[in-house]
Parts: C-alpha cells; structure tokens; sequence
C-alpha cells in the first residue's frame, strides 16, 4: 500500500464516522438483509441494525491498522446470534444475515473505489480493501456461529431437562393430565390414540449420536403418525410413535440402518392413551432385561416377543436351572448346532426340504439331528416345544447364568 492510498484511505475513514454517512450505510445494508432473510421478529431487526453499526465502525478502526484480526464479536453481534437462537431460528438464518451484509459491503466498496482519485491504482485498493473486509467477516461468522450454538445447546438442554422431568413424573405415577402432557411434548396426542413406544440405548460413548437416526428409521417404517423424543442423557433416548401396529414391520438392522454393536432399541406397545403411553414404555423398559444381555447380538428387542424370557430373567439362578433341566444334555456349550436346528424347526411351518435350505443341509441331515435331539432329551420333539424353545432363548442370552 503506498503512502498516498494510506492517505486517501485515512480522509476516507474520517469522514466515514460522520453520523449521517453511518446510518445511511446501517439503512442500506439493513435492506439488503432483509430482502435476503423476509420478514423477523423487532427485537432480532432492531439488533441487526445495531450490529451493522458497530460491525462497521469497529472496522473503520481497523481500516488502517496492522491486520491483527477479530478475537471478539461486537456486542451487538453477541446479542444477535443469542436473540437468533433464542427464537428457535435455524442457523441459516444466521448465516444468510452476514452474507446478504458481505454482499452489500462489497457493492459498497465497489463504488467507494470507484469514487477514489484518479492517482490511485483502483484494482490494487479495491482487493486490499476487499481482502481486509473478507477477513473481518469470515472472523465475525466463525464467532457468531459458536455463540449460536452455545445458546442453541444451553436453551434445548434447558427445555430437555423440563420435558424428561415431566414425563419422568408420568412414568413414576404422579397424575398429570393428557393435555398438559401433549403440550410439553410439542402437541404429540396423548389421548385416544395408540402409541408404541421405543427406548434407544448407546453402547459406547461415540455411539450416542446415532441413538436419534435410529428412533426416527423406525418410526419410518412403522409409518407413524407421529414422533416424539425425550432425552433423559447418558446413554438413552426414548420415544413414542402414534401407530397401531408393528405387525409386519420390517424393524432388521439393515432395514433401520443400524449397528448392533453399538446401539440397541426395546419396543413396547402398541397400548392406547395415556395409560398406553406409559405401559408402553414400561414394556420397552422391561425388555431391556434381554436386549443388553453381554451375549445377545441382536439390533431390535420386541417386548411381546421376549415377554416370558424377561420373567426368566428376574430370577436368575431358577431361569438357568429351568434352562439345564428342560435341555438336559441339549444344553452342553458343544451343542450349538442342534439348539440351532431345534429352533429351526420348533418355529417353522414349512416343509422339511425348506427348513433343511434355511438351515444349509441335507433334509436327511435335518432328520438325523432331530433323531439326536429326541434321543437327548428321551421324548419327541414337539413335546413340551414352548418350554424348549425358552429354555434355548435363555441360554443363548445368559450363557454364562
């Protein structure tokens, strides 16, 4: 920059601070922003004028100075992003404000420039002016995004610790209404309709944010009428989905996107109303009981699919001497593959050539292990079927009881 450009750009400063030039550039910047983002609230358009005001002065004190940087936001600035988040704005609103501002500021150095004297080089002031503005503002965004999001996180923890503690005293029994229930949960209907409910539980720390993408694929696919969340932290999230059924869902790990290494979710329900609304999620609760079992790898736990092994699995030391007794020999860790075969079998109602393709063997192989079993257990197989059939979900999620 050469001393006469210093010079010009000195005057140019000074008489940028006259009171009038500064609110005629804050009125036309504003306009531009708004034409940009339509209509906001007062408080966040009165702020934002403010902000345009002290955004500019404070780099016309820059203007000629050493290019130290931005460390901190003007105080309107601050304010701003606070109020943006404040009134549930998304982001994009923010970022959309300071580019329709970057925008306004570089038709206003274009013309400055282009009002420049004659001995000056116009290019060389007009990147040197814009590449100190370019700066300024990547700083101001980068800044104004973390107060955002600061304020963002502090105001939905704040509303997520209201909402758990509400329905937390619904779940313990305290009588609070359907209606002021639906209300905290943002108008999710409560009464009348039939509700299914999930509760999400990360197994690792990393694993957290997946729980909510995994709650939503399943309400997807249930097709429900409605979601809701309620975030209890730690590793949980619960929700309810306004649906009438899961029969016929397709709730697999591949379907709902999902890695059971690191997530798993309990179904409840579906139960009606607001009674429904909490024996559901008491269901999904219960059917944690077998879902987090060290030995169980299975993405999806359905409470009326494991209702009986929960029972099991309040006692222990009688479930696992249920589970010897009943398999007898069955039950050695070597006899995988015949508890396999058994189930196979127990459960489905095709005939032998198709159980025998389901299991990757020979039909006579099938026969075979079948006559191994009833030797076994010296009685035919479909004698006492159910209890067979528990006694080999509970090994197989409590191996070591």
């Amino acid at each position: 920059m050469t001393s006469r450009s210093t010079e010009w750009l000195t005057e140019f400063t000074a008489a940028q601070h006259d009171p009038k030039t500064i609110a005629l550039f804050v009125r036309r910047t504003a306009d531009v922003i708004a034409e940009r983002t339509g209509p906001l609230p007062d408080d966040v358009q009165a702020t934002i004028g403010k902000a345009i005001e002290e955004h500019w002065r404070a780099f016309l004190g820059e203007v000629t100075a050493n290019d130290r940087g931005i460390t901190e936001l003007v105080p309107a600035a601050h304010k701003l992003a606070v109020q943006l988040a404040a009134h549930h704005l998304d982001l994009p609103v923010l970022l959309m404000i300071y580019q329709a501002a970057q925008a306004a500021s570089w038709e206003f150095a274009v013309g400055v420039v282009a009002d420049a004297p004659d001995d000056l080089d116009h290019t060389t002031l007009l990147i040197w002016f814009w590449t100190k503005a370019s700066r300024w503002f990547t700083a101001s965004i980068e800044l104004s995004v973390a107060v955002y999001q600061e304020e963002f996180n502090r105001i939905r923890q704040r509303g997520d610790t209201r909402r758990h503690e509400l329905v937390a005293d619904v779940l313990a029994g305290t009588e609070i209404g359907a209606a002021e229930l639906s209300a905290e949960l943002s108008g999710y209907r409560v009464s009348g309709v039939p509700h299914v409910a999930v509760i999400a539980h990360a197994l690792t720390a990393d694993a957290i944010e997946g729980l909510e993408p995994a709650v939503t694929a399943l309400s997807a696919v249930l097709r429900g009428a409605a979601l809701t969340l309620v975030r209890p932290g730690g590793r949980e999230l619960w929700g309810w989905i306004a649906a009438p059924t899961l029969r016929g869902a397709d709730l697999s790990p591949q379907t709902l996107g999902i890695d059971a290494s690191a997530v798993r979710l309990t179904v409840g329900g579906p139960a009606t109303g607001l009674a429904g609304f909490i024996a559901a999620h008491q269901d999904a609760r219960t059917a944690q009981r077998v879902a987090l079992a060290p030995a169980r790898e299975v993405a999806v736990t359905r409470y009326d699919e494991v209702t009986a092994l929960t029972l099991l699995a309040l006692d222990h030391a009688s479930a696992a001497r249920f589970a010897r007794h009943t398999l007898g020999p069955l039950a050695d860790p070597d006899q995988q593959q015949l508890r396999d075969t058994v189930r196979v079998v127990l459960t489905s109602p095709d005939p032998a050539d198709v159980v025998a393709a389901r299991l990757g063997v020979h039909k006579n192989t099938v026969r075979y292990r079948v006559q191994q079993v009833e030797r076994m257990l010296d009685r035919p197989l479909q004698t006492g079927a159910g209890d067979l059939l528990l006694a080999i979900d509970y090994l197989e999620a409590f191996p070591n009881d």
